[in-house]
């Protein structure tokens, strides 16, 4: 299985042998060969590009071939038959690696991954056959920024696991390790975390999970941008947009074919400026439009008198084929620009299909083609039309013709009517013959009678017209209004997102901001106190010096005393006894012996007290010096940090001022697209006053249609005398001559009058067919014009991300500028007020729009009740005009075929109208899901970044605490040092009381043995 960007390479439990039978490709990024039969690592070297390479479940006894893959994030080699580890030294940018389930026994290949050029965190290598504690530390020390270690998982355990104190030396002997089995050091279990770079679906919203103290996400971001394919999320988004796109061209012309969409996306991605004049051409055609409009109704189009003879003589079948094809006529002409229907042959039906129906399809006027070469490309393209799209079309095209069979129906019903009505006006005009032939006062009544007829007709038309084009301007301004919501609504809760995300980002470098400075005065406190401390030991260590040289100076004086003393003691002994007696000499020597052995003993304590306070005091300025050198050290390491950082926050500051530039652009077209809007409202009051206008003009013509109704009856009441006349006008058969002169004369009457009124017909007709066009074509307008506001949308979303962009980088840039944070915030403060202010503005003009809304459907309610009302007064009026219609032939024909074309053109109006409202809703509701579908994602990655920012927090406060607890234990060394020095202190001056109350026992002795002597 291929995916359809060819950066993935899916081929799980395809029977592969070899790697060398898989087409692998330049460019790939993901290859997963799960469960295969691979015994060996080959073909791999030129994949520069590979991230993630899953080979697991295969027959791999050993590791090679991956020197290349430079770009390689996870290796999953779990489930094979690996006896050692090797093979990994090129794989600097590997993230994660499972060895699990193999037969691993030996792991020195790590020693080749040691040092922080390398990014490994997550290991997992349970269910191998590691029995060496010793080794397993040996091997993994070197990896600095291994934070996760799993030996036992589910029961799968190594043979080292089994001793009782495993996990105790593992964590000691790997200091590094935050976790180990899915446990962390606190003893507390913790889910397994996965890299965010590694897990799919997170390409377009990494920027907004990194965690600010997270490791590898610094790295990840150090190194470049986190290209992970994510097919899954990538299929949902592209799907998206082209739903997006398909509703954007539905609204605007579904008419046209695949190579015409094609064409019109790379259209969609100009940049702002073109838009922004297409914006000003589209206005300007618009204005040009209202004015042809204008024009138009005051124009009325003439046609041939021979059109109408002809239809009075042929029969009604004749009339409904010939009305077919004008009415097809009609629909070719104004839909010819549609390519769906290039292949069709031309029908006499009016089945509405879902090209048929669009807006965009019935402004065109090109010629209708039947090519049997484009149809077979026309279904070659619908062939290749999505799944989706093609189910709409064909329970689109089942709906339309059912509705088709409903109207022949009717249709038929009605010619039943008709022919029923035909007939009994027969009677009735034979009747009213034989009246108008006894009677000549009567056609002054029928003059009157067909004026009023005529001009009922004629303000019925067009108060018709007049409703369709009112229900169709208001149709349209409603689809602006929930257009332009919609759009508001997106920016404002884009915007929400991005406050809040501010929002965070500032609280987190306050407190990293707080730690800093708690961490300096803590340790600038720490360097004191070891200053105090340092100077207080070399004072004590001078004393004890000075102590000792007394203590020397003491031993010279009281060896010298001892000499002086055994040379009087001599002296006297020369003058009391004589030297060559043997009791003398033997006495002599048994003291010098014992005062001898005595005096050596003392020194050798005192020599050996001597030599531990030297070592002691050795040690001691061994750790001092340590220490300077650490501080010293770290002094370096914060003088360059300070410089990198330096240099950083110079960067920021540039890309902060193209932030700022990009947001005066912004701020620039939302204020174009409200002085649009505000024309449009202009536009929306002119409306409304033209309709009210209207209405007032329906109300008078009502007024004198009543009273025409009233003039009428009374010419009825005339009537009804007329036939109590009638035995009268009997008896007149002299008259009868006259009469048929007259009606000679009025036959030829008739004829004038017919023929005018089928002028009029046709003029009325022209001008009807003007209007459609003219209403066609304003569609098509205002369709554009709501295109090209989605596309000056879509530019403000467009700079919207390159804030998301600009913000990203200021969140790198808090993780590694701890002494410029403060600068920062105060411009991401500035740039926050910005958008507040900017968002402060929307809002007013979203209130506007929605006062004007509420105000534009108060009045939409009126006129359904003023038309409600003028309906019924209407049906009224039909009524009681159907007598009169019935009475006479010639000019019910006329009417039948005018109310039969007016009701065709009606049911055409009605269901095209269905049809547009219906893909609008299926456009909306196809919105509206996709929204939704962003919006669980969205709160998805939300609760990721939340998890991740607490588990951050921890770990600050697990190191708060290791820190703390490592501060106590040098305070209790230094502590530990202060009272072996006060001991050492008392020792030297209780050796000083000893010695001293020996020397004044020698003193006390020697001079008893001269009192003795004497």
């Amino acid at each position: 299985m291929y995916d359809t960007d060819g950066h993935e390479l899916c081929l799980i439990d395809s029977g592969i042998k070899s790697l060398l039978n898989v087409p692998i490709r330049p460019n790939l990024q993901v290859i997963n060969l799960h469960s295969n039969f691979i015994q060996r690592i080959e073909n791999l070297q030129n994949l520069y590009q590979l991230k993630h390479l899953d080979l697991s479940s295969n027959q791999l006894t050993y590791i090679e071939g991956l020197e290349g893959l430079d770009s390689l994030r996870t290796l999953n080699l779990s489930c094979n038959f690996l006896s050692d580890v090797r093979g990994l030294a090129g794989l600097r940018s590997l993230v994660k690696l499972n060895l699990s389930h193999n037969q691993i026994e030996d792991v020195s290949g790590f020693k080749s991954l040691h040092g922080s050029d390398y990014r490994l965190t997550h290991l997992e290598l349970h269910g191998n056959k590691l029995v060496s504690r010793k080794h397993v530390i040996q091997c993994l020390s070197g990896c600095v920024n291994l934070r996760q270690l799993t030996l036992d998982v589910d029961n799968t355990p190594n043979p080292l696991c089994n001793h009782s104190e495993y996990r105790q030396e593992i964590l000691t002997g790997l200091p590094q390790i935050q976790s180990l089995d899915n446990v962390g050091r606190d003893g507390i279990s913790s889910a397994k975390k996965e890299v965010l770079a590694d897990i799919p679906g997170l390409e377009e919203y990494i920027d907004y999970l990194l965690s600010n103290g997270n490791s590898i996400a610094s790295e990840s971001s150090q190194s470049g941008g986190l290209d992970v394919i994510t097919p899954k999320t990538d299929q949902a988004l592209q799907y998206f947009k082209q739903r997006g796109i398909t509703t954007s061209s539905d609204t605007s012309s579904i008419c046209q074919s695949e190579p015409e969409l094609d064409r019109s996306l790379p259209k969609q991605e100009k940049n702002s400026d073109s838009r922004l004049e297409k914006l000003e051409e589209q206005l300007h055609q618009l204005i040009q439009l209202q004015t042809a409009k204008v024009q138009n109704k005051s124009v009325v189009s003439s046609s041939d008198y021979n059109d109408l003879s002809d239809t009075r003589q042929s029969n009604v079948s004749r009339l409904e084929a010939e009305r077919d094809i004008q009415t097809e006529d009609s629909d070719t002409g104004s839909r010819s620009n549609s390519k769906e229907r290039k292949g069709r042959k031309s029908r006499k039906s009016r089945i509405p299909s879902y090209r048929k129906s669009t807006a965009a399809s019935r402004a065109h006027k090109d010629g209708f083609k039947k090519d049997s070469g484009e149809a077979s490309v026309d279904t070659s393209d619908s062939q290749k039309q999505p799944s989706a799209y093609m189910v709409e079309d064909k329970s689109q095209r089942e709906d339309a013709k059912s509705t088709y069979v409903n109207l022949m129906k009717e249709l038929e019903e009605e010619r039943e009517r008709r022919w029923k009505s035909e007939q009994a006006s027969m009677k009735l005009v034979d009747h009213i013959k034989k009246l108008q032939i006894k009677v000549k006062d009567g056609d002054n009544l029928k003059d009157t009678a067909i004026e009023a007829t005529s001009r009922l007709k004629q303000n019925l038309t067009n108060e018709r017209e007049v409703k369709l084009r009112l229900q169709d301007e208001v149709d349209n301004l409603k689809e602006q209004v929930k257009a332009m919501t919609q759009h508001l609504s997106v920016a404002k809760e884009t915007e929400d997102s991005y406050k809040k995300s501010l929002k965070s980002l500032e609280e987190v470098a306050s407190k990293m901001e707080r730690e800093k400075l708690q961490q300096q005065t803590h340790e600038q406190k720490k360097i004191n106190d070891a200053n105090m401390k340092s100077a207080a030991l070399q004072r004590e260590t001078e004393l004890l010096r000075s102590m000792v040289d007394k203590q020397k100076s003491q031993i010279h004086q009281l060896q010298d005393l001892l000499a002086n003393r055994e040379q009087q003691h001599r002296e006297e002994l020369k003058k009391y006894f004589s030297p060559d007696s043997q009791e003398l000499k033997e006495h002599i020597d048994i003291e010098v012996k014992r005062s001898n052995k005595d005096f050596i003993c003392e020194i050798k304590n005192q020599q050996e007290k001597i030599d531990q306070i030297s070592k002691q005091y050795s040690e001691l300025e061994d750790e001092f010096r340590l220490a300077l050198q650490i501080e010293a050290s770290r002094f370096n390491e914060l003088k360059e940090a300070y410089q990198s950082c330096s240099e950083e926050n110079a960067e920021n500051k540039q890309a902060l001022l193209a932030a700022h530039r990009k947001d005066e652009k912004s701020s620039q077209m939302l204020n174009e697209l409200t002085a649009f809007v505000k024309e449009q409202k202009g536009r929306i009051t002119e409306l409304s006053k033209s309709k009210q206008e209207q209405s007032s003009e329906y109300k008078s013509r009502l007024q004198s249609l009543e009273e025409y109704e009233d003039e009428a009856r009374r010419k009825l009441v005339q009537l009804e005398l007329l036939k109590k006349d009638k035995t009268k006008l009997l008896a007149q058969v002299e008259a009868q001559d006259s009469v048929i002169s007259g009606l000679k004369a009025e036959r030829k009457l008739w004829g004038h009058e017919l023929a005018q009124q089928g002028a009029s017909l046709a003029q009325d007709r022209g001008r009807l067919e003007a209007k459609i066009e003219s209403f066609n074509s304003e569609i098509v307008i205002l369709k554009k014009s709501l295109n090209k506001e989605t596309d000056a949308l879509k530019i403000k979303s467009k700079m919207l991300e390159d804030q998301t962009e600009t913000i990203r980088k200021l969140k790198e840039g808090l993780v590694e500028r701890d002494e410029e944070i403060k600068k920062a915030r105060e411009e991401a403060l500035k740039t926050q007020r910005s958008l507040e202010e900017q968002l402060n503005e929307e809002r007013a003009g979203s209130q506007d729009v929605q006062e004007r809304l509420d105000t534009l459907r108060e009045r939409k309610d009126d006129l359904k009740h003023q038309v409600a009302d003028l309906e019924s007064e209407l049906e009224e009026s039909k009524k009681a005009h159907s007598i009169l219609n019935n009475k006479w032939k010639e000019k019910s024909q006329l009417i039948g075929e005018l109310e039969k074309q007016v009701q065709q053109m009606k049911d055409n109006w009605e269901n095209k109208e269905k049809k547009l409202t219906q893909e609008r809703n299926k456009a909306v509701e196809a919105a509206s899901t996709a929204i939704e579908k962003l919006r669980s994602v969205d709160d998805s990655f939300r609760k990721q970044l939340e998890a991740k920012e607490s588990s951050h927090q921890e770990e600050i406060n697990r190191l708060e605490h290791e820190k703390q607890a490592e501060l106590d234990q040098a305070y209790q060394k230094v502590y530990e040092v202060e009272e072996e020095m006060r001991e050492l202190l008392r020792d030297q001056d209780a050796s000083k009381k000893a010695t001293e109350e020996k020397v004044k026992r020698l003193t006390k002795a020697l001079g008893d043995l001269q009192s003795d002597l004497l």
